[in-house]
């Protein structure tokens, strides 16, 4: 996917004050790790590939299975417009 669409998915999906100022190879590896997300059987499986980002955000009630939902659900409607 092209850098601007996984910039709008994350930004939806987890973090919305993360933008292109994380340079072109951060947005690479997260375009990678939500590629997997995407690509994932179901949103278990996905949120098995990004449990590390999510480590401590439990104190604020997330969840990668959670997160793992938005994203897919973000990237059909970015992906898919």
């Amino acid at each position: 996917m092209r850098q601007d669409q996984t910039i709008q998915i994350y930004q939806s999906a987890v973090d919305p004050t993360m933008g292109a100022e994380q340079g072109a190879q951060w947005w690479e590896d997260v375009s990678a790790e939500l590629d997997a997300v995407i690509a994932a059987p179901d949103c278990t499986a996905g949120a098995g590939i990004i449990a590390w980002w999510h480590h401590d955000w439990s104190m604020v009630g997330q969840n990668p299975k959670l997160v793992a939902s938005r994203i897919r659900r973000e990237a059909a409607r970015v992906l898919n417009s």
